[in-house]
């Protein structure tokens, strides 16, 4: 998505600094910087590990930090360090169109089994993830759509907090498979991000959903159900899980609803 919402002689600053990583916000865009270790999300980049850990040495929070000539500038306290997009490859992270002519959803959803959601969600034990995956499921108006909206929106901790991760998995399986009320959710979906109450790195995960982008991982997992490789489908599933403490877990619970709202609308045909 970086060169949809970059310009040249943008001007961002350092917002957020991690153990591997750091995110610099731009006027349109929250843009991951991440060593080659990690997976590539829709708005970011991966660079190689030594030079990404030369960075973190100096780079800090409130850094700031020029794009030209597809060249980030970052003028930390130490020197001005300097990461080229030119010399990088751009990877296509649109959501793949799926259809379910070579997998069938019952097929999908049983690989779902294998993950225990009530142990590695970050809802906690006030509420299950089956009542929260009947909510999504059942959200068939926009008053209703509303008010699930406004129950995930921003709920739980973390950077991007479980709520949002589930509406995520939720959005992106309903985009790839073309779901018939699929402009329907994502008015909703704007409507609450109008709203605000969650974090910057959430809402750009969100907003990049909504224009049809997502992860390395989620690409690959889609990429699955198109060819209808069953046998691969399990491990895709696990590398999405493997994403931030509870991040991939919650992202999978919102996958999971999306399936079930897709096997409602088929046996209804």
């Amino acid at each position: 998505m970086l060169p949809l919402h970059l310009s040249n002689k943008d001007h961002g600053i350092v917002s957020t600094v991690f153990q591997h990583s750091f995110n610099i916000k731009f006027p349109n865009l929250l843009c991951h910087v991440g060593n080659i270790s990690e997976s590539l999300s829709a708005t970011g980049i991966t660079i190689d590990d030594e030079y990404m850990e030369s960075l973190l040495k100096d780079v800090d929070v409130g850094d700031r930090v020029l794009y030209t000539k597809e060249q980030f500038f970052i003028y930390t306290n130490m020197a001005i360090k300097i990461i080229s997009l030119s010399d990088l490859v751009e990877i296509d992270l649109q959501l793949p169109k799926i259809t379910f002519d070579r997998i069938s959803l019952e097929q999908i959803i049983d690989v779902f089994k294998v993950i225990n959601f009530a142990e590695d969600w970050g809802l906690g034990n006030q509420y299950t993830p089956q009542k929260v995956v009947d909510m999504i499921r059942l959200s068939q108006s926009t008053a209703e759509q509303t008010k699930t909206l406004n129950f995930l929106y921003g709920r739980g901790r973390g950077l991007t907090p479980s709520g949002d991760d589930i509406m995520v998995g939720n959005l992106s399986i309903l985009t790839a498979a073309r779901y018939p009320q699929l402009t329907t959710w994502q008015n909703s979906v704007r409507h609450r991000l109008q709203l605000g109450g969650t974090t910057d790195v959430s809402e750009s995960y969100i907003n990049a959903t909504l224009e049809g982008y997502t992860s390395k991982k989620m690409v690959a997992f889609l990429k699955v159900l198109q060819v209808g490789e069953i046998a691969q489908l399990q491990p895709a599933m696990l590398a999405i899980q493997d994403f931030g403490h509870t991040s991939g877990t919650d992202t999978l619970l919102g996958m999971y609803a999306a399936f079930t709202i897709l096997q409602n609308l088929h046996s209804n045909l």
